[in-house]
């Protein structure tokens, strides 16, 4: 099927009525308030005969509501969007409209774009203009990148200290788009210039090129994303901490330029969404274009560098020939927002673990997990432990679980022993069999094994190591975010005598098995909030918020485990 159709010609929307300046208020932190920015750089940059159409109450009602629409689990509305759009988006099997942040979703949003301007409806074409500028930048927003969103959801809920004393929540509002958007300073300047810098126009795509490049935004958008957000997040804390006007400036030109990304392309695709609406077509996503699409995704998968992240690239170590046995750190590059093999959060954690390795004078190695898709481990004598950091664990487009966990199994049995840390998702179930035998949940949806109330104050001990119970001082559950060190599991020992106990957590009435060994110390399972730095009593300080270490009680903990493994 062709993706046009031909339909009775439409004219481009025309009109003369001028837009009104507003004095918008600002919204609570979040990237939310720097979707008001987004909206209000691209109003002020549409083409004249377009933003003559808009009139001031639907210029509002786009920066304050629609540029926020795809933010919700509500139904789509005819009143809000017309009867035509609804039952398009029902055709295309979008059900709510946080549905409009997928692949498909995003897609359709430009789709409906040009029907609001077929239409000559300027309520309906500000409202798809806006929600199609939030869909952009959500994908490369700054706090959806897998650092600086652990620092916006959790060391700032957690309200730990920068070295100078100031409180980590006092980054928060800096964090996002319109703390420096709207600051008179310097980052409203340095916003606006990289707009001015990075501004695109209609290329003459055709509709395949046009659907394929938005679907395609959450790919291109982290990985935009992902060069930026430590040079983000040492810039809030630097401004912050000691007022240092460089750190200010790095900032402003990081996050400016992670605004001007969304806004550019948004603009870019009104100019192609104008052409097509004069044209007699009727935009479809076809299975062509899908087909294309996944197509596309995985060549981009497979073509992205560790090196190009700002989170990896200070602790990339390939094992070296003349390496000394090295414990491996398996990384995974930043996919589309919340897109992962090994979980969202695990980046950071994997990090931190590297880097205290680096920082301690070990023999370390980093190992992409495509690397080890493609052609397993080295030796065990080269690597004789492998750590894992997963979350979660799930195949992603061409990242198959199935092959990893049969890649872990084949260096288990030629010796090698692994350390898996694990989040709401059991570990790898073939390689993990006796482990995944015994684990135990009391609710499927609970995220502890306890309550809350409980968790905090709760000790966590590593069995037979020596070490006083550590305390956890912060609660796992935050306002929001991926990155919360979730792990519901116990283990019942009895379905699985392998097993000896590792980790237990004692609440003060009783002590629950958590992690888990086996019997000849080859594998390993513990849970994610074990190893997740600045949770527990005396670890109120971050040394260096961009370059995430583990803390001296995980250290300690990871040190003890590792020991058992040995």
């Amino acid at each position: 099927m062709s993706p046009l159709r031909r339909i009775p010609c439409a004219s481009v929307i025309a009109g003369i009525i001028v837009i009104a300046g507003l004095a918008l208020p600002d919204r609570a932190f979040s990237w939310g308030s720097g979707h008001d920015d987004v909206m209000r750089a691209i109003i002020e940059r549409l083409p004249p005969e377009l933003r003559g159409t808009l009139t001031p109450e639907i210029v509002k009602e786009a920066v304050q509501h629609a540029s926020h629409y795809p933010d919700s689990f509500e139904p789509f509305l005819a009143k809000d969007i017309g009867d035509a759009a609804l039952a398009r988006l029902t055709e295309a099997r979008l059900k709510v409209r946080y549905d409009l942040h997928s692949e498909r979703g995003a897609a359709m949003c430009f789709i409906m774009l040009v029907d609001a301007m077929r239409e000559k409806h300027p309520g309906h074409t500000a409202h798809w203009i806006a929600t199609l500028s939030h869909v952009i930048a959500d994908m490369a927003a700054c706090n959806h990148d897998p650092l600086v969103h652990t620092a916006t959801y959790g060391w700032a809920d957690w309200k730990l200290r920068l070295p100078g004393g100031a409180d980590f929540s006092k980054l928060r509002p800096l964090l996002d788009l319109s703390g420096s958007a709207r600051d008179p300073d310097g980052g409203a300047e340095a916003f606006h210039a990289a707009i001015e810098r990075q501004r695109l126009h209609d290329d003459r795509r055709d509709a395949s090129k046009a659907l394929a490049d938005v679907m395609l935004y959450g790919q291109t958008g982290a990985a935009y994303g992902s060069s930026r957000g430590v040079a983000i997040l040492e810039g809030s804390a630097g401004w912050v901490d000691r007022q240092d006007p460089a750190a200010r400036d790095l900032l402003w030109r990081n996050i400016g330029e992670l605004g001007a990304w969304a806004v550019v392309r948004t603009l870019r695709d009104v100019e192609v969404a104008t052409r097509f609406a004069s044209a007699e077509a009727r935009l479809e996503l076809t299975p062509e274009i899908e087909s294309a699409h996944a197509a596309e995704v995985e060549e981009f998968l497979s073509a992205r560098h560790l090196a190009d992240e700002a989170l990896f690239a200070p602790i990339l170590h390939d094992l070296q020939p003349d390496q000394a046995p090295a414990t491996g750190v398996v990384l995974e590059p930043a996919w589309a927002m919340n897109g992962a093999m090994l979980g969202f959060s695990s980046r950071v954690q994997s990090v931190a673990i590297a880097r205290s390795l680096q920082q301690a004078g070990q023999s370390f190695a980093t190992f992409d997990v495509r690397q080890i898709l493609a052609d397993g481990l080295p030796s065990s004598k080269r690597v004789p432990r492998l750590i894992i950091v997963a979350t979660s664990f799930h195949s992603y487009h061409s990242l198959k679980a199935d092959v990893f966990d049969q890649r872990i199994a084949d260096y288990l049995a030629h010796g090698g022993r692994v350390l898996w840390i694990m989040g709401n998702s059991p570990p790898a179930p073939t390689s993990f069999a006796p482990f995944t035998k015994a684990m135990q949940r009391k609710d499927a949806k609970d995220r502890l094994p306890v309550s809350d109330e409980i968790f905090l104050g709760s000790r966590v001990e590593v069995v037979g190591s020596g070490l006083s119970g550590l305390a956890i001082a912060h609660s796992a559950h935050t306002s929001a975010g991926w990155q919360q060190p979730f792990c519901p599991w116990t283990f019942d020992l009895v379905k699985s005598p392998a097993l000896n106990p590792l980790i237990t957590l004692d609440t003060g009435h009783q002590a629950l098995t958590v992690g888990a060994i086996d019997a000849d110390s080859k594998r390993a399972c513990v849970p994610i909030y074990a190893l997740t730095p600045h949770l527990f009593e005396g670890s109120g300080t971050i040394p260096t918020a961009h370059e995430p270490a583990l803390d001296s009680a995980t250290a300690n903990i990871l040190t003890a485990v590792l020991k058992r493994m040995q």
